[in-house]
């Protein structure tokens, strides 16, 4: 914090950028710059071309009320059943709750399990249903942090049930009873911090329901603002009578009132069933989605509606990733395996899947399972980096005699992403609506578990059955392995302040293209000074990433980290995309990975930034410069000035290996900078550090640039054809 300071202080006023696309800049030189880039266009190697993509993780939201286009929170009401202990298996089947007391809490305390952090060694089982269900905790939510989206309407008792349930995977349910004295009773749904009731749009209410009366009870299904003093739109479901689950669906149409005035989009709304006949009715999942999302599911042949918001996925889409790493991180180890994400818990209908604890504090539905994840893999046209669970959570290990059922999961995992439709898990994957298989390469062999009990026996397991049956899969370890196992690409993460980023830009000199397995820098991000993602933590990035690009033969891949972050829940500093239940913005390291991806290029050209005075490299200057073509037609030179001053480089292009090439005059200069290091973009000012463009002339093989503090550039040059 000290140095954050210090560099904040340094910055000056005068650093206010004042270009704008289509603006004109001319080269002259000038006096002798203190700083000489040297680019040699004929030293070029390789660059990955997978090098830039993007890790999704169930982090702060990213899913469940993010990109997961689900409207109601908690829709089998499990997040409920885990904050009362409801769900544990020796709780009375049926169970009245406070819910008034519960919501207004927005959080039941319940006892810690005192064992939930200590290293496990579980008894030995046949399959891995079997060893969660055998090793479940008392307590299934140990950080009491799960939010209550659900709160009764006055004259209603509620009741927790496991006396009939829907579907194996969806045991809970809730019954609502209208008390004697009581003209109408209910309850209400918040979603995520709000439903985003937009006018003129339709939503499709999905719902279970039975009614243990002789008689049916009619159900209003509104949808009103947060006081509930204004309803959008209302219907009716009419419950049969009967104690027989039966699905039902209403479409809610949104419009403007019928005094012609036109109502306001509402971004706390609120979805309320009531019913005012005596009696008790229960229900389970109930789910809304836009029903454009419903008919697309239809019109692709899917079994559930389409999952993903529009907005957030077209923020994926102008990244433009080579690569999505899925679905973890953290989220596939568990703070114990019980939490663990297990892929066949995310099959089939979303009313059968179980869900389970993030240990990101939430509960997760498990609706972005892996048939989701790889629909979005599609969606992105990326090559996909799966992730599994090898046996190890944060606070459990399994033995490598015991580590089998977890092998052989993986393995059908592979089977159910790329097998034919005929095969086993292949079929379970046309059932849901896509015969074609999918392609896999890259797979990792857990998440940063090196050094954790039996990881390297649990590797091993995996490397060699994944091998035998796929050999052309490149594994990820979670470490160089060394002497320990055969690695051939190793995750290496990096969190931490923005000197010490932009520092690390020499992190993979060292490594041998040859000799040493190569990195997928899966993780890194600036953390501690970044704020909530400030202009700093960003231009530290791009320094850090001229150093990925020069040794772009030894590092495979790189992503930032994490994704997405819901701006009512920020577990984690510094995310890349902001989003809450309507809009999203991008923090400047957003930029910075779109602009690098964009320009990534196909070949790096030898790029040094030295100090004229001392004849060292620069200490404030990073560089890197990538051929756009195999012909070298289009060079992007990328220079990161981290330093609270402007200042100006001279640029020289050499040619060692032959005869230079003319330049054209004309080029383009795009710079990310901002007043202030420590500026930060928002939903009132989603563009307060923006990447801007200007068309540039006067370009030829030796030019000078002017440089703002705290500023990425990047000088894109075009080279004359040569004459034939």
């Amino acid at each position: 914090m000290r140095v954050f300071s210090i560099l904040l202080l340094s910055v000056c006023v005068s650093c206010i950028l004042a270009l704008r696309h289509g603006d004109v800049l001319s080269m002259h030189d000038n006096t002798p710059s203190q700083t000489r880039v040297d680019i040699d266009i004929s030293a070029k190697s390789p660059v990955s071309p997978l090098l830039y993509g993007i890790f999704f993780e169930e982090i702060g939201h990213a899913g469940e009320g993010g990109l997961y286009a689900e409207l109601i929170q908690d829709r089998s009401f499990d997040a409920l059943a885990a904050v009362t202990g409801f769900s544990n298996p020796d709780h009375p089947s049926k169970v009245e709750v406070n819910l008034h007391s519960i919501f207004n809490n927005n959080q039941a305390k319940i006892n810690a399990n005192a064992s939930a952090n200590q290293q496990k060694q579980p008894t030995p089982h046949s399959s891995l249903h079997d060893f969660i269900q055998d090793n479940k905790h008392d307590n299934d939510n140990n950080q009491n942090d799960i939010i209550v989206a659900w709160s009764p309407l006055p004259g209603t008792k509620t009741s927790l049930s496991k006396s009939k349930s829907l579907l194996p995977g969806n045991p809970i349910a809730m019954e609502m009873t209208l008390e004697a004295d009581a003209d109408f009773g209910g309850i209400m749904n918040t979603g995520y911090w709000g439903i985003y009731i937009q006018q003129g749009h339709k939503y499709t209410l999905t719902m279970y329901a039975r009614c243990p009366e002789d008689h049916p009870i009619t159900l209003t299904a509104a949808l009103t603002n947060a006081d509930g003093n204004v309803t959008y739109v209302a219907g009716e479901i009419v419950v049969e009578s009967g104690d027989n689950w039966q699905q039902y669906t209403l479409e809610l149409s949104v419009k403007d009132d019928s005094n012609g005035n036109d109502n306001d989009d509402d971004t706390n709304g609120r979805l309320v069933l009531s019913f005012e006949e005596q009696g008790t009715v229960v229900i389970d999942f109930v789910s809304m989605f836009p029903s454009e999302h419903v008919q697309k599911g239809k019109d692709l042949g899917l079994i559930n509606p389409w999952p993903f918001r529009q907005d957030l996925l077209d923020s994926l889409k102008d990244l433009d990733p080579a690569f999505i790493r899925l679905p973890g991180g953290c989220y596939v180890e568990g703070d114990v395996l019980k939490h663990a994400f297990l892929w066949k818990n995310s099959l089939g209908p979303w009313e059968g899947r179980p869900g389970h604890y993030n240990l990101w504090g939430y509960w997760s539905t498990d609706g972005l399972g892996i048939f989701e994840y790889f629909q979005l893999v599609e969606e992105l046209k990326a090559e996909p980096v799966w992730v599994i669970n090898n046996g190890v959570s944060h606070d459990e290990s399994i033995t490598g005699k015991e580590i089998t059922p977890w092998v052989q999961d993986a393995l059908d995992s592979i089977e159910f992403i790329t097998g034919p439709p005929d095969s086993k898990w292949g079929a379970a994957r046309a059932e849901m609506g896509h015969p074609k298989p999918w392609t896999l390469n890259y797979m990792a062999i857990g998440n940063e578990d090196c050094g954790k009990p039996y990881y390297v026996q649990n590797y091993l397991a995996f490397f060699f059955a994944i091998k035998q049956q796929y050999p052309h899969m490149t594994l990820i370890a979670n470490c160089n392995m060394n002497q320990d196992a055969p690695t051939e690409l190793w995750d290496w993460h990096l969190y931490t302040n923005p000197q010490e980023m932009f520092k690390r830009r020499y992190e993979f000199d060292a490594v041998s293209v040859r000799g040493d397995p190569h990195i997928f820098a899966s993780e890194y991000a600036v953390t501690d000074g970044g704020g909530w993602g400030n202009l700093i933590g960003a231009v530290a990035e791009a320094g850090f990433m001229t150093g990925m690009e020069r040794n772009a033969q030894a590092v495979t891949m790189g992503a930032y980290a994490p994704l997405f972050v819901h701006t009512s829940n920020r577990p984690w500093p510094t995310n890349m995309i902001v989003i809450d239940n309507h809009q999203w913005y991008g923090i400047p390291s957003y930029y910075v990975q779109k602009l690098f991806r964009q320009v990534q290029g196909v070949s790096y050209c030898n790029s040094m930034a030295k100090n004229m005075t001392t004849l060292a490299e620069s200490d404030t200057i990073a560089v890197s410069s990538t051929c756009q073509d195999a012909d070298c037609t289009n060079l992007a030179i990328k220079i990161v000035n981290f330093s609270g001053e402007d200042a100006q480089v001279d640029v020289k292009l050499n040619y060692s290996g032959g005869r230079g090439r003319a330049v054209e005059a004309g080029g383009r200069l795009i710079v990310l900078t901002a007043m202030q290091p420590g500026d930060e973009n928002t939903f009132d000012d989603p563009r307060k550090v923006y990447p801007v463009e200007k068309e540039m002339h006067g370009l030829s093989d030796s030019f000078q640039l002017q440089m703002k503090a705290w500023s990425v550039n990047i000088v894109m040059v075009k080279f004359k054809p040569t004459p034939s």
